[in-house]
């Protein structure tokens, strides 16, 4: 559930069992003299069908100048560059497999598993453990009825692009895969191994992180988003989480500084709690509208 969890909600990449036919999520505004900052947390993958296109949100958007994602990948420019470096990061050494490096439980897992979601225990044994739970968990998502182009950032990118406004990113393709390609081998492991594990109860944690996300329920989706990670894989959560809402608070802060109006989309996941970006800015002594 962390690494699916952040995939959907924290990380530009959840799915829904049982979709609501609409959504209000939580929008927050920033104000002063001469800028506004809407804040609008997304989730990356949806079922088809769920409007969550308010007129708040719709309003705020096509106001704003600038938009601000997580990273372009959702320009098909970038494509070539995602590749790069997924397959300059995802083999292991030579003479390593990935069944040596997870437990015997494991292993036995992703051999029943990996035909449940178009793959095969074989295909995988040459990946590093990170990439190996990437596309497992993303096979689990689509083998489970979701399409990648309904999201939230794979809707909001070309509407922008067509209207003109200039596209503006916190991180570079690179930089993104980069946070789980560079973890060290034993955080890696340990994700892969939890990530199977949560399988069986992903279903019903999904919908209810998704579900908190629709309802605008801020302390739910840190609960069920963060809470878990926290306590599991507190490494990963402060790579994946917390040092990037850190930089993101500060670069807020200076686009704060300048004027005009910006829309931000950023993974719901990291809004919400002590450390979750909407924190930090109040901490900054920025007023920020909204829960």
């Amino acid at each position: 559930m962390k690494l699916i969890g952040t995939l959907i909600c924290g990380f530009a990449s959840t799915v829904l069992m049982t979709s609501p036919a609409s959504a209000d999520p939580t929008l927050w505004h920033i104000q002063d003299e001469d800028s506004d900052i809407y804040v609008f947390g997304t989730v990356h993958i949806l079922r088809p069908g769920i409007e969550w296109q308010t007129e708040a949100v719709m309003s705020a958007f096509e106001a704003a100048d600038t938009v601000y994602f997580e990273a372009p990948v959702n320009d098909p420019d970038q494509a070539p560059a995602m590749q790069r470096v997924v397959f300059a990061n995802a083999m292991n050494p030579a003479g390593v497999t990935l069944s040596s490096l997870v437990s015997e439980d494991t292993w036995q897992s992703i051999e029943s598993f990996a035909p449940q979601v178009g793959a095969s225990a074989a295909q995988l044994e040459p990946l590093r453990p990170w990439i190996a739970t990437i596309q497992l968990s993303v096979g689990f998502i689509v083998a489970s009825g979701f399409d990648p182009t309904t999201g939230v950032e794979a809707t909001l990118w070309p509407m922008a692009e067509e209207a003109g406004k200039t596209l503006t990113y916190f991180e570079t393709v690179e930089e993104q895969i980069g946070f789980f390609a560079d973890l060290p081998q034993d955080i890696e492991v340990r994700l892969l191994e939890q990530t199977m594990t949560d399988f069986e109860t992903g279903p019903e944690q999904l919908d209810t992180l998704v579900t908190s996300w629709a309802n605008g329920d801020q302390a739910a989706i840190d609960a069920v988003m963060n809470g878990q990670m926290r306590a599991d894989a507190p490494e990963v959560h402060d790579i994946i989480i917390v040092q990037r809402n850190e930089r993101w608070a500060e670069e807020i802060a200076d686009i704060l500084d300048g004027s005009g109006t910006v829309f931000i989309a950023v993974g719901s996941g990291h809004l919400p709690g002590e450390r979750g970006l909407i924190s930090l800015l109040r901490d900054r002594g920025i007023e920020v509208a909204g829960p």
